[in-house]
């Protein structure tokens, strides 16, 4: 739902020029706002331009069934906060209303192709949904998964999202490589439901409480995994 969270970010900014008196704000100037947004809170920069050429994108994909690719995890994050959601999954969860819509759009496109043909697409459409589009977290990563609805209802289910395969849960020591050569930490962390420090192997989200997780420091490291470090 890439497509639907840039359009809305945008309109969102839009109004909020248009409340402060600015009649017809530009999109220039409306993703000038978002680039900033994102900079201050997610400390991530994307220029004005890939948030135009995003929504430029969104827009032709309106009422198709294929999304759009945003890249920078950091600004998926951020135009989440930005909208009011917890995080990316909120965003899906509280917007799932939408797929359902622009399903009935795509059928209603269809409508003219023969029987036959309508029974594959919607068999492509199906698999697409529900067996390459959902994933849930697994001990110390994350898997593939068909659609469950017992599983989605109680919040195990998320939707696809191919940058967040990378995140690992590992068990780190004083033999863990915790800076590149640029110094730039290589290990995050974050605690689990029960309070529990957990370490992991990129940036992103904790698999079970949805926070972002924090860069490794050499505090943490001498407190928590390596006094010696």
């Amino acid at each position: 739902m890439y497509k639907e969270l840039i359009i809305e970010a945008f309109v969102k900014a839009k109004n909020q020029r248009e409340k402060r008196g600015e009649k017809s704000p530009s999109v220039v100037a409306i993703a000038e706002d978002l680039s900033e947004y994102i900079s201050e809170k997610e400390g991530f920069s994307l220029g004005e331009r890939s948030f135009r050429d995003y929504k430029k994108e969104a827009e032709k994909l309106a009422n198709k069934l294929e999304d759009i690719n945003i890249k920078q995890f950091k600004v998926v994050i951020g135009l989440c906060k930005y909208l009011g959601y917890n995080d990316y999954e909120d965003f899906v969860s509280r917007n799932t209303s939408k797929i359902k819509k622009r399903f009935n759009l795509f059928k209603k496109n269809i409508i003219s192709v023969s029987v036959v043909g309508i029974s594959v697409l919607v068999l492509f459409v199906i698999n697409s949904v529900e067996e390459e589009r959902w994933m849930m977290w697994k001990e110390d990563h994350y898997i593939k998964v068909g659609f469950d609805k017992e599983k989605y209802d109680s919040g195990v289910l998320m939707l696809y999202d191919e940058s967040r395969l990378k995140l690992l849960r590992i068990k780190a020591d004083c033999n863990t490589a915790f800076f590149d050569l640029q110094g730039r930490p290589m290990v995050w962390y974050g605690k689990n439901v029960k309070k529990e420090l957990q370490f992991f192997s990129a940036y992103g989200l904790h698999p079970e409480t949805g926070k972002s997780l924090n860069p490794i420091t050499r505090y943490m490291i001498r407190k928590y995994i390596c006094k010696d470090y």
